[in-house]
């Protein structure tokens, strides 16, 4: 079977293209893979040797300084190239399957093919994190699509409710190392893009409030993205110069991960929080905030990590005390989140990800 993927860009470090680089690897094993993108940059993600990417060289990038009415402008300047650019190459390549994410980037594939009989979506979001537009596109197209997968339990529940069939398939975890944390080392770690849903300036300020800061221990915050300056103003602006670092995205992220002793996650809104899992993988307690609406999926709360209230910022700073005071409290939260996250674990999700698409477009 030959399956094309159209993703606006892999070169990003984030979760998403993470994971679609082994949805990508899942599928090869058994079709043929041909990648599509508007940039024509190298994915971030390695990705399997045989697989094919083309490019149709547009700038789509869009800049979040910029304001919101150029953002807009530039989708629209752009979309008729990218509908011409994919209907060239759909009709050359004839695919059985053509997979994408994102409103937007479905409304593209819909408007290139004039059809939904071989369009195939992974959502990467949640609903609730969708602005208005994307959140009608989604309503509107999702309805009629052939293979909708959606990664948390709760936006499958409100997908069908909304009369949407799909079906739930988890993130897969992306590794699984032999070895775990010593919990040991005093550093607390977050990872993600530097955007408002991930509420960086939140994190920092409940971290300075920490009694952790006291007992020694640093913040690692690793990423990149439009609110870097804010995060850097906020780190001056609360004196924590000397308790945080920041770090740029790195292929090694599991030693990261592996140094670390405690995860910290304050999004307000998640698709599915895939370093949740990965740190978990790695032996490392999280502590989280219960946003909609991956970590519900992920943690067990005070089984192998803490889910705290979204909103209830005493509780997120009373967890991270204990925590990161009590090493035998971390590593109970540790050895079995390392054991409870097996339940995604790539083969699983590969698996499950091959007879979906075989049963749909074979």
């Amino acid at each position: 079977m030959k399956i094309v993927f159209y993703i606006s860009s892999m070169a990003s470090a984030g979760g998403m293209e993470r994971v679609l680089s082994q949805h990508i690897q899942f599928l090869a094993k058994e079709n043929e893979i041909i990648l599509i993108t508007d940039d024509n940059k190298q994915s971030f993600y390695a990705l399997p040797a045989a697989v094919k990417h083309v490019s149709l060289n547009l700038d789509t990038e869009l800049s979040l300084t910029n304001s919101k009415l150029q953002r807009i402008i530039k989708i629209f300047s752009t979309f008729q190239y990218n509908v011409k650019g994919l209907k060239k190459h759909f009709g050359n390549l004839q695919p059985d399957c053509i997979y994408t994410a994102h409103p937007l980037n479905l409304l593209k594939v819909v408007t290139s093919v004039k059809s939904f009989k071989k369009i195939f979506v992974t959502e990467h979001a949640s609903l609730s994190a969708y602005n208005s537009v994307y959140k009608k596109i989604a309503l509107v197209l999702y309805k009629r699509l052939k293979l909708l997968t959606v990664p948390t339990t709760l936006d499958s529940e409100i997908y069908k409710k909304l009369g949407i069939a799909n079906e739930y398939l988890p993130n897969p975890l992306p590794f699984y190392p032999e070895v775990s944390s010593s919990l040991k080392n005093k550093i607390a770690l977050n990872i993600g893009r530097f955007t408002d849903d991930k509420q960086h300036v939140l994190l920092l300020e409940l971290w300075s409030k920490s009694i952790a800061i006291a007992n020694g221990w640093k913040l690692k915050i690793i990423g990149k993205g439009e609110n870097e300056h804010e995060i850097v103003s906020k780190i001056k602006e609360l004196d924590l110069q000397h308790s945080v670092t920041i770090h740029p995205p790195t292929q090694n992220i599991t030693d990261e991960y592996l140094k670390a002793s405690v995860f910290l996650f304050t999004s307000r809104a998640e698709g599915f929080g895939l370093v949740l899992a990965e740190a978990m993988a790695c032996g490392v307690p999280c502590v989280s905030f219960d946003c909609p609406s991956g970590p519900r999926d992920i943690i067990n709360n005070e089984k192998d990590g803490f889910l705290i209230n979204l909103g209830d910022h005493s509780d997120f700073i009373k967890r991270l005390d204990e925590i990161t005071e009590n090493i035998e409290l971390r590593k109970r939260l540790g050895d079995t989140a390392k054991q409870s996250i097996k339940k995604f674990s790539s083969e699983l999700i590969s698996e499950k990800l091959n007879k979906l698409v075989n049963f749909h477009f074979k």
